[in-house]
């Protein structure tokens, strides 16, 4: 039968201008690990690199031409050695010298004539965190290549050739791949039009999953001509019953009558909801729901708004990730503001993003932004 490998000894770096304080913590350290001995700080560098890198280093402070400070500041500098643990074994006992050694980084330090069940016990402790941080390190790096996997399954499947962008202008960007923000547009079989803006409760991609449910149920109802009362019912029975408690969906959705000479707005908390017409104040269409996934069923009758439309007019949302934005001064920019700007921008969402840009003094958005501009 095959044996198993035996397990790799750990590899220790010992610096230390005194072969006899050398030899001792080779004696000391042979039965139970590899001990590599170097008699300056300029063997010790080169020992700690490549393929000969310790996973410890114990290190002697009062060295000539370069002392052990100077070692582990350029272990420190160096990528390739910063994560080797280093500890000090020094007869300097003064605290100010142990203050300096931590602060640059030693994981421990030990003062002469030392103690030997002290420093064996002292290396096993700092072996072990070692071996848990690269566990951990490793674990990390398996859970991010999987969210990674996660997010490009997720962006492939909100990606859809129903999406219907005619007479619409959007802009839509995220601060991660796995956002929650979505925008859903269709026309229905009678001429009309439908626009559904929201942001799933939460980020990552629990939100993010439930984007390509909510897009299949949406374009399905639009393509079958099922009233937008019906599609909410759906949306919010789905959301209520079949997922989580905490995934809940803020929303607005405009739907345009054949003509385009009215539509309907049921606003479930989505923060930025107007109507822009030429040489008039904004008109705010302002929640009346709940968000959907709060109730078994959608928003009532009454909850929709009714808007009269002409030539000229824009239907306008944006998400909160707008409203929400700062200036220096750390002042939100408001939903009343933020309407009364992306009027100043023509309805355009390009030049609005510009105008937001300009506000924040930088182009680094902290949330998700949706914005969406129907013409009429």
């Amino acid at each position: 039968m095959p044996t198993e490998a035996a397990p790799r000894r750990a590899v220790i770096l010992a610096v230390d201008d005194t072969p006899f304080n050398l030899d001792t913590l080779t004696e000391l350290l042979r039965d139970e690990y590899t001990v590599r001995p170097a008699l300056n700080g300029e063997i010790a560098l080169r020992l700690a690199r490549g393929n000969t890198a310790p996973d410890l280093i114990l290190l002697d402070v009062m060295m000539p031409e370069m002392d052990g400070y100077e070692v582990l500041r350029r272990l420190r500098a160096d990528p390739e050695t910063a994560d080797i643990p280093v500890i000090f074994i020094t007869a300097l006992t003064h605290f100010s010298d142990e203050s300096r050694a931590l602060a640059l980084g030693a994981a421990d330090y030990i003062t002469k004539p030392f103690s030997p069940p002290v420093v064996l016990a002292r290396v096993r402790t700092q072996l072990a965190l070692q071996q848990a941080r690269r566990r951990l390190q490793a674990a990390n790096a398996r859970l991010l290549a999987e969210r990674e996997l996660i997010e490009d399954v997720l962006t492939r499947l909100r990606e859809t050739e129903s999406f219907d962008a005619r007479q619409l202008r959007y802009h839509l960007s995220s601060v991660d791949r796995s956002n929650g923000d979505i925008l859903l547009a269709a026309f229905t079989p009678d001429g009309g039009q439908r626009l559904l803006a929201g942001d799933i409760a939460g980020h990552g991609p629990a939100a993010a999953a439930c984007a390509p449910l909510l897009g299949h149920l949406f374009y399905t109802a639009c393509a079958e001509g099922h009233s937008a009362r019906a599609l909410l019912d759906t949306l919010g029975s789905v959301l209520f019953r079949r997922l989580p408690a905490q995934i809940f969906l803020v929303f607005a959705l405009v739907e345009i009558a054949a003509g385009r000479r009215h539509a309907t707005v049921w606003n479930g908390g989505l923060p930025g909801c107007v109507v822009l017409r030429p040489q008039a104040p904004p008109v705010h269409l302002g929640s009346r729901s709940l968000p959907l996934g709060l109730q078994a069923a959608g928003p009532a009758a009454d909850e929709g708004v009714f808007v009269e439309l002409a030539a000229g007019d824009r239907l306008c949302l944006f998400s909160d990730g707008v409203s929400e934005i700062t200036n220096a001064a750390g002042e939100a920019l408001g939903e009343e503001a933020a309407a009364r700007m992306l009027q100043q921008c023509g309805g355009d969402p390009d030049a609005f993003v510009a105008a937001l840009v300009g506000y924040q003094g930088h182009d680094r958005f902290r949330d998700d932004l949706t914005i969406a501009a129907l013409e009429i």
